[in-house]
């Protein structure tokens, strides 16, 4: 998959340097700052596939959307400030509004959704642009079908869509299939990039799962928040991630 376009306009020091310290380690992410005067130039120059950026910028601080201000397509955008009743219009639009100072476990989260929905946007594309004539070709695998696993003296090839679901165990990662599981070693974040995002949802950051076999999400307003499989195994789920589970399960079809 091609990498991740991110532009960072981010005034604030603290939140920059937290942002850019996660994004630069990321091989699937491509990172270019801007300063905040120079925001659109940057995006008509650089072609970002996400934009970070403070609510108050000068340049979207009155607007109600990109197009308003010129750019389309629009990119994703995780919105950033440090009041969250100061939500504007154009943040209403955001995949993410993020409340500073926030942690790196918050941004993680806001990333997650946001390259769910860069893989949505970017299999739109294809799909527009797949038919070639009366006879179309057939399309190639997006996501990855099959992982091979080391299993005592044998290599076992797992169907992705028969694991319920992956935890994190160290340097590996340990795949439930069915009664068994099998470890593989890969980093969770490597992983994510390559699975269906509207097959594979990551709850925790131990944790990811197949939403073929999720049962229930429990979203209590106090307590802890879990999703049930339908083997009756609960994990827990983020509890920033409330708001953003909601509005991405929208979109899962």
């Amino acid at each position: 998959m091609l990498p991740i376009r991110v532009l960072v306009s981010e005034p604030d020091a603290g939140s920059r340097r937290l942002i850019c310290s996660l994004l630069e380690f990321d091989p699937g992410i491509t990172v270019a700052c801007a300063d905040n005067s120079k925001l659109l130039s940057s995006i008509l120059e650089n072609a970002p596939d996400l934009v970070i950026v403070d609510i108050h910028t000068p340049a979207i601080s009155e607007a109600r959307s990109w197009d308003a201000v010129g750019i389309n397509p629009a990119p994703t955008t995780i919105v950033t400030g440090y009041d969250p009743s100061s939500v504007s219009q154009f943040a209403s639009g955001a995949i993410d509004f993020l409340v500073k100072p926030f942690d790196s476990e918050r941004f993680a989260a806001a990333l997650d959704l946001a390259r769910s929905e860069i893989a949505r946007c970017r299999m739109d594309l294809e799909d527009r642009a797949g038919a070639t004539g009366p006879e179309q070709k057939q399309p190639l695998p997006r996501f990855l079908q099959r992982l091979a696993v080391e299993a005592d003296e044998k290599i076992v090839v797992v169907k992705v869509e028969d694991i319920r679901w992956m935890q994190a165990a160290g340097n590996y990662i340990r795949l439930h299939v069915g009664k068994t599981s099998h470890l593989l070693r890969r980093s969770m974040k490597n992983l994510q990039a390559l699975l269906d995002p509207n097959r594979f949802l990551r709850v925790h950051r131990n944790a990811i799962v197949n939403l073929d076999h999720v049962e229930e999400f429990h979203l209590p307003p106090t307590g802890n928040m879990f999703v049930k499989l339908n083997d009756g195994v609960c994990l827990p789920l983020r509890r920033a991630n409330r708001a953003l589970l909601r509005r991405l399960l929208k979109n899962i079809s």
